[in-house]
């Protein structure tokens, strides 16, 4: 038992430990800084301020994603020996080329070399809101955008997304976050739905699998904490366990307390439990209320093999029971925002 959940362990933080990095590039105004505020629903970086001006990246962290914010490629600041000897770009996995008029020549010799290195990259053609081509409808002018860049690429084997990043009224976002995903491996693929804000009920329902997904995770590490034969110690971890896991559910489903204050649909006892699992005294409650399984487990220790294999299964089903409760009430709170958002939207 002891030797199979360390090597559970072990898969687990290889997954925990997997980088999540976007880089995005391309020319200056283009609206990279929004780009990445409207991916993170809040402001992670702040707008106006123009790479091309600086000589480093802006690197910004967002839960699980790290956001690299390249300053231009080809440019009289950085030529492009200078700017790949600087900045090292193939190092990463997944590129946003982003534009806001026509492709510049040096951003398709950069996707050139992407291309050759085989690193996904996707082009946003960004400030959607903006585009009017006179005699044309919208549908007309992005066909047109889509013909300019394959002209300049050389082929039509490439992703485009159009999106406004216009605080207040994005669009597109949760088509490029789809887009986004399907250019990862499955670990990458889970934080980054994890972290993203949702924008339809299919990102919300992905969000709410990856929930649950790291409550498995979160529950296995309560197993492993099975073992110890220490009472205050054991006690001690999964009150950590419990306060990272509720912490880590609520900024995925971006729950605060004032949505919780301002919900009108979700019952008293979602909303309680939210409340609960905000502080470490509402823990220790929820804790208290399972007290019963915490002394068995912990008593049950001391007898060999069974009883310590008996131990870490009621400290997985501990977890776990709570932490599905939780992404439940969560995911009932983030649902009713959501619609409301997609209401509003209509209208």
């Amino acid at each position: 038992m002891t030797n199979e959940l360390e090597s559970i362990k072990e898969k687990l933080q290889g997954i925990d430990e997997e980088n999540v990095t976007i880089v995005l590039f391309g020319q200056p105004g283009s609206g990279k800084s929004s780009l990445i505020n409207a991916v993170c629903g809040r402001e992670a970086v702040k707008t106006g301020e123009e790479t091309d001006t600086t000589k480093d990246a802006v690197v910004v962290e967002h839960g699980d994603v790290t956001f690299i914010d390249l300053p231009g490629y080809g440019t009289e600041g950085f030529p492009e020996e200078a700017f790949l000897e600087k900045f090292q770009p193939f190092q990463y996995d997944l590129f946003l080329c982003v534009f806001s008029d026509k492709l510049r020549a040096a951003d398709t010799r950069f996707f050139r070399l992407l291309e050759a290195m085989k690193k996904p990259c996707i082009f946003v053609r960004n400030k959607l809101d903006l585009i009017y081509d006179e005699g044309r409808t919208l549908e007309e002018s992005e066909e047109a955008i889509r013909r300019d860049v394959a002209f300049q690429l050389g082929s039509d084997a490439f992703d485009l997304v159009f999106v406004s990043t216009r605080k207040g009224a994005w669009q597109g976002i949760g088509h490029l976050n789809d887009v986004i995903m399907s250019k990862m491996n499955e670990a990458r693929r889970e934080k980054y739905i994890l972290t993203a804000e949702a924008r339809t009920r299919e990102q919300l329902e992905a969000k709410k699998t990856a929930a649950m997904s790291f409550v498995r995770r979160s529950a296995t590490y309560s197993a492993y904490n099975g073992l110890n034969p220490l009472m205050v110690v054991d006690m001690t971890v999964d009150l950590l366990i419990l306060y990272q896991m509720y912490t880590c559910i609520r900024q995925t489903f971006g729950i605060t307390p004032e949505i919780i204050r301002s919900s009108r649909k979700v019952s008293l006892q979602d909303k309680k439990l939210v409340l609960q699992g905000m502080s470490r005294e509402g823990i220790r409650m929820i804790l208290k209320n399972a007290s019963r399984q915490i002394v068995a487990r912990t008593f049950l220790k001391v007898v060999p093999v069974v009883g310590q294999a008996t131990a870490a299964f009621i400290g997985y089903k501990l977890v776990s029971g709570t932490g599905r409760s939780y992404v439940n009430a969560c995911y009932e709170l983030a649902r009713e925002r959501l619609l409301q958002a997609l209401d509003a939207k209509r209208e």
